[in-house]
């Protein structure tokens, strides 16, 4: 396996990490590793193991190449979580699938995401504006309004209306958010958009994952297969949240 480790030069100047199943390797497929939300320790796209790193290397043993990096504001790249939105990280997908094509390591029709959790909302995000991915692998799938809490981002900023509106910041899953995040969500909820998504689609959903979880997956598979979309869902028994105690499935 070959490892190669640099950051965009464009965008975010995201901090990347492809694996190559040889030196060299052209017009191979290739899988984008979306990452969720992340605590500093696990440092955004970094492998340490479970899933992704299950998937890598079966991609890499297919002669597929993977490439993972850090989005906006997460662990090597830089990014000021004043101006996070899920639209900015749907644009950092679709950077890294320009880097891709651009360094003729692939080609359109060979490239496709595996995300987990908040990563599954910007590769359905990147899908439903640009429609250039191959497939799409879901994990702890997080496409609708409550995929934090009942109410999700809705009712959050309506709780914070105020303080949100004369420029404050908000802490929402670890991070100190502004209004932007809140306005974008509310906009373009990916739920309400599955109509725009044109890749084959794979749910995988670990059995002891939240409920809000499944019914996204759940959701996102009837809608898609109503689309005549080609969809699979899979129900991981004795599955988490990121598959970790399943990670060879």
């Amino acid at each position: 396996m070959i490892k190669k480790y640099f950051k965009l030069d464009y965008g975010d100047k995201n901090f990347c990490r492809l694996y190559l199943p040889y030196k060299d390797a052209k017009d191979i497929p290739v899988i984008i590793y979306c990452h969720g939300w992340t605590k500093p320790i696990h440092g955004g796209g970094r492998i340490i193991g479970g899933a992704p790193k299950a998937v890598r290397d079966l991609a890499i043993k297919n002669g597929m190449a993977f490439l993972s990096f850090d989005q906006f504001g997460e662990y090597r790249t830089w990014g000021d979580n004043r101006y996070f939105t899920h639209a900015r990280w749907g644009e950092g997908v679709n950077n890294v699938y320009d880097y891709i094509i651009n360094n003729k390591i692939s080609k359109n029709g060979l490239i496709g995401c595996f995300g987990i959790s908040s990563g599954t909302t910007a590769a359905f995000r990147m899908e439903q504006k640009y429609n250039k991915l191959a497939f799409n692998i879901s994990v702890a799938t997080a496409i609708s309004n409550n995929i934090i809490n009942p109410g999700g981002p809705r009712q959050f900023y309506i709780d914070n209306k105020k303080l949100l509106d004369s420029g404050g910041l908000v802490k929402y899953c670890g991070k100190k958010i502004s209004k932007l995040f809140f306005e974008d969500d509310d906009k373009n909820l990916c739920i309400e958009n599955m109509q725009k998504v044109k890749c084959p689609t794979l749910f995988l959903q670990g059995s002891l994952d939240n409920n809000r979880r499944k019914q996204d997956a759940l959701d996102g598979y009837n809608i898609l297969k109503q689309n005549g979309i080609y969809t699979e869902y899979f129900l991981v028994e004795g599955g988490g949240y990121g598959l970790e105690q399943k990670a060879n499935v």
